[in-house]
């Protein structure tokens, strides 16, 4: 049996931490020695595999993760990012969060509503920077109520962060069958 292949957006807010999340779960760049984030200019694809039990079977689940940056100039750029996505990774950080809520919102509408997808499709990461980040302070719409809402914390909860993604690909899958 063929390989699954998933095309995966990571979108949010600009300074959010999305490239240094996308690097770490693609494994690209080793997050230790990682420079300071430059802004993403429109879109980034990193392709990777994950081993993935699907059915009872292991298998490699190749992943196409497109980090788009949260700058709206780029916004013209969205119907063409949106062709073919299976889910979507919304990331917001403290130093977002006065107007993550509402961009959140806004990203959800375009890529997981008008898209089709369902809530199942959709994560919510909350890149805490810091271990006493507090996920409370992100006001999200009662829209988020069937969407998983998860911290991560590349450095000191990488594993975790792993784990977290592997279970929304496992959501994905699912809901695609």
């Amino acid at each position: 049996m063929a390989d699954i292949m998933l095309k995966i957006l990571i979108i949010g807010p600009s300074d959010s931490g999305k490239t240094s999340i996308a690097n770490f779960l693609s494994e690209s760049i080793n997050v230790e020695e990682a420079g300071t984030p430059r802004p993403t200019q429109g879109a980034r694809i990193l392709e990777f595999e994950l081993p993935h039990n699907v059915n009872e079977r292991q298998r490699k689940v190749q992943i196409e993760l497109w980090d788009c940056s949260g700058d709206h100039k780029f916004e013209s750029c969205w119907p063409a990012v949106r062709v073919g996505i299976q889910g979507v990774i919304l990331v917001c950080s403290a130093n977002t969060v006065n107007v993550a809520g509402r961009e959140i919102e806004l990203l959800y509408n375009y890529f997981v509503s008008q898209a089709k997808l369902s809530a199942k499709q959709c994560v919510v990461f909350y890149n805490c920077l810091y271990d006493q980040d507090d996920m409370d302070s992100l006001n999200l719409s009662p829209t988020f109520s069937k969407v998983s809402q998860v911290p991560v914390n590349i450095k000191t909860g990488g594993n975790r962060l792993k784990i977290d993604f592997s279970n929304f690909i496992t959501s994905v899958l699912q809901s695609i069958k």
